[in-house]
Parts: structure tokens; sequence; C-alpha cells
């Protein structure tokens, strides 16, 4: 497991600048797949009133912890276990759910678990927030997007770019709604989602 991500990096400015119109200064994120805690790290030492929950599989805990050990804040908690292929969640309710560039990794039932999933966790008008590259109506963004997706699937066929269409009509299924579809750098997007 990667110590370091050059695009979680490249993208953590921009993400947050969205995120902290979305976030109220009490709320809980719980974060799907925090892979080197990155994000976590930068998210939550410039948003010090917001508690956020990292996870990720067991295999990648230790590297995640040890990072977040060594540059976590206090409002940063330990992160624990989160599994999609075994769609179990913690027990505790959270304002946000946030997920960048897990979707189009994981294959397409663990996509849905992760929105399926998400939606229960959230509170009463909690949001769900991905990021990452997407497909309108079947079609790439940008040809750097249908490369991507074309890498992805070398690695693992089951991957890939997923349509927006996809996922706004299993989130609406959850009972969330589009609340905001952003372009943002490097040919990616963030989808935020509001439970009904």
């Amino acid at each position: 497991m990667e110590t370091f991500s050059q695009a979680a990096e490249n993208n953590k400015v921009a993400i947050l600048e969205v995120l902290t119109e979305w976030l109220s200064n009490d709320a809980l994120v719980l974060e799907v797949g925090s892979g080197t805690g990155q994000h976590a790290i930068h998210f939550s030492a410039a948003l010090p009133a917001v508690g956020w929950q990292p996870t990720d599989r067991s295999d990648v805990l230790p590297t995640l912890t040890n990072n977040i050990t060594a540059h976590g804040t206090p409002n940063l908690r330990p992160p624990i276990c989160l599994d999609l292929s075994f769609d179990e969640w913690p027990s505790e309710k959270v304002d946000c759910v946030y997920s960048a560039n897990v979707i189009h990794i994981v294959n397409e039932t663990l996509g849905e678990n992760l929105i399926t999933g998400a939606a229960q966790q959230l509170t009463e008008s909690g949001i769900l927030a991905l990021y990452g590259p997407f497909k309108y109506q079947g079609e790439f963004t940008t040809p750097s997007n249908a490369e991507f997706d074309s890498w992805l699937k070398e690695r693992n066929p089951q991957s890939g770019v997923r349509d927006f269409e996809w996922i706004s009509e299993l989130s609406k299924d959850s009972g969330l709604s589009l609340i905001e579809d952003r372009s943002m750098p490097a040919n990616n997007q963030f989808l935020a989602f509001r439970r009904l």
C-alpha cells in the first residue's frame, strides 16, 4: 500500500473549497476509502470544528492509521474498517458521507453498496459527496477520461468510469436527491446528494 497519493495531493485544495460550502461547523463526516489519509488529514486540519471518520479495508488500515497518527488533528478520529464487499457500516449516523475516486475503482455491486449504504448512514438532510470522473449519457467528458477508463479496465475489467445517470438513479431509489453536479479540475466532478 502506497503511503502517498499524488492524485489526492493534487485535488485536495479544490475539493476542500466545495466541501466547505456544504459542511456545517458541527458536522460529522464518514469518509469511504480514505486510502493514504491525505484528504482526511488536510480537510480536518482546515475544518477543526468538523469531525472526520476515515475508513478503508483492513489491508489498508495499517498505512492509513500510521499516517493519521503522525499527522492527524484532534477532530480526526482513528481509522476504522469499512469494506464495501461486506456492506457492514458503523452504527453511528453522520451528516456527510464523502468518497473520492472510489466508485470507478470498485465493481458495480460495491458501487451500489456505497450509495445505498451511505443513504442509510446519513442523518436527515445529510449529504453524500462523490468525487471523480463520470460519463454522461454514456459519453466520456474528455479523451483523457476515456483513456483512464481503458487503463482501469486493464487492471480490473469490473472497474471503470461510471455513468452519472446510473449513480443518480441509484441515489434517487435510496432516498437521495441530487443538489449539485460541479465541474472540477482535471476533468473530474463533485456530486452532492441530500438525504430526503
